[in-house]
């Protein structure tokens, strides 16, 4: 290594201040360094590398290839393996087709290439008991993610722009001593020791919308106000500490307004949402909806799309972006990742056999009056053979089909049936009937139709067991 002047000993010193100031590296971990190749990640490895002996560091390098750009990729990655190699660490390579994930996630490169980088450190760091992730975010990187937050129209989250400390996965965390570095310092860091780095191309292109923060936009602000960086850095300060306040408050509220949380989606109480301001209203949405689902804080109006379903009815629906939904249902808000619409099942069956389809098997067995046993099984239904035609059909309910609920008088439409069963939207159309031709004989797991009816003078029985492909609470149970 090339020794240190006077000048960049100033410059290791600042680092160190900024790793004290945020509670980074207090000696003795194990830290993975994420290492793109560039001029940024460079001087951080080799930052790193000159601390690790004065703190006690067990350094190891971790490189993500994104496929994006063929050749220099692969040549990329071969660079990082080396340069580890030079200063003795060990180095850790993953690979994703990023083109082909966003498509299949319908998000932009950008956001598909963030999310594969983070899910590749967090999958090294577990496996290998690291304690820290470092990445070289700048103060650069960090004007510009405000300036592109406030563009999109987020939070207060966003505004607060990249944290110099974050959770990444249990008891490992993120780091980013760069971070109140500008990048003009770290080329001439760089320069100075002699690094070598690769350059990436598409850091150039204008089709990125954050190249165009960098090189078109922070420029005409520098006009207006020649300390920008440093300006748009403090504020970024400030409201990540604004940030911090409303997260405690935030944190107290969503005890009561997450029902529930899965991946693939969030149930919020709107009774309860409703009676916060509506600052705190926003930010439960936000910070919800980036935690569960892994990403960026969403547009304002994003947030506003969601939280006027609070006063519209059941089925109103906001795009959230990024293939997120957000539904009215019932007393509920679901926000979550729009699956693909379910196409009609229908099976024709002859009485007395079984059927199966997506969503089921039914099995059906012809028995005498006197061997019927009723249960509380409200997926086990009797009816009365003797009605039957020789075929019926097991199919998902339409719109516009009716039947006469058992113990009702008159017909009703079974979607109205659903609605009065409070069945949510998302399992309304997963619900099967049995139906000979328009007639409806049985909603499955819920209710026959009157006319069907075991009666005393039936002689023959129809027994029908419909087992589900992801069986739930049964959603109408009655003792006959």
């Amino acid at each position: 290594m090339i020794p240190f002047s006077r000048t960049l000993i100033t410059f290791l010193q600042q680092i160190r201040r900024f790793m004290r100031q945020h509670e980074m590296l207090l000696g003795q971990e194990k830290v993975l360094v994420a290492v793109s190749g560039g001029i940024d990640s460079m001087a951080l490895l080799d930052l790193m590398a000159r601390l690790a002996p004065v703190m006690k560091l067990e350094l190891a390098v971790a490189h993500f290839d994104h496929g994006l750009r063929g050749e220099e990729s692969q040549e990329d990655a071969m660079f990082v393996v080396e340069q580890a190699k030079a200063r003795g660490l060990k180095s850790y390579v993953g690979r994703g087709d990023i083109r082909k994930l966003a498509s299949l996630q319908s998000l932009s490169i950008e956001e598909t290439a963030r999310k594969a980088r983070y899910q590749f450190l967090s999958r090294v760091a577990r496996k290998h008991a690291y304690d820290v992730v470092l990445t070289a975010h700048n103060a650069n990187d960090n004007a510009e993610t405000l300036l592109l937050n406030l563009l999109r129209g987020s939070g207060v989250s966003g505004l607060a722009g990249i944290p110099p400390v974050r959770p990444l996965v249990e008891e490992v965390v993120v780091c980013r001593p760069l971070l109140g570095t500008d990048r003009s310092e770290i080329e001439k860091y760089a320069e100075e020791v002699e690094l070598k780095w690769r350059e990436d191309a598409t850091n150039a292109s204008m089709k990125h919308t954050r190249n165009r923060v960098r090189h078109e936009l922070l420029p005409l602000l520098t006009q207006y106000n020649p300390a920008i960086l440093s300006t748009l850095n403090s504020t970024a300060e400030i409201m990540r500490g604004l940030d911090q306040y409303l997260s405690h408050s935030v944190d107290l509220s969503m005890r009561s307004v997450v029902l529930a949380t899965t991946q693939e989606q969030v149930d919020l109480d709107i009774n309860h949402l409703k009676h916060y301001l509506p600052a705190i209203q926003a930010e439960i949405v936000q910070r919800i909806v980036s935690k569960v689902f892994d990403i960026p804080p969403v547009s304002h109006g994003a947030l506003e799309r969601t939280l006027a379903l609070i006063w519209k009815e059941t089925g109103s629906k906001a795009e959230l972006g990024g293939g997120l939904t957000a539904l009215r249902d019932r007393e509920r808000i679901l926000i979550r990742c729009e699956p693909p619409p379910m196409l009609p099942v229908e099976r024709g069956f002859a009485v007395g056999a079984a059927v199966q389809t997506e969503l089921g098997v039914l099995n059906t067995e012809l028995m005498e009056r006197a061997s019927v046993r009723f249960t509380r099984n409200s997926h086990v239904e009797f009816v009365d053979a003797d009605k039957l035609p020789e075929t019926l059909t097991l199919r998902t309910w339409r719109e516009g089909d009716r039947f006469h609920p058992l113990g009702m008088t008159g017909e009703k439409k079974v979607s109205d049936f659903l609605v009065d069963s409070k069945v949510s939207l998302d399992k309304k159309r997963e619900v099967l009937v049995v139906a000979d031709g328009d007639t409806i004989i049985w909603v499955c797991g819920m209710r026959l139709d009157e006319r069907y009816k075991v009666a005393p003078q039936t002689q023959r029985v129809l027994r029908m067991e419909l087992r589900v492909s992801k069986p739930g609470k049964p959603a109408d149970e009655r003792k006959r």
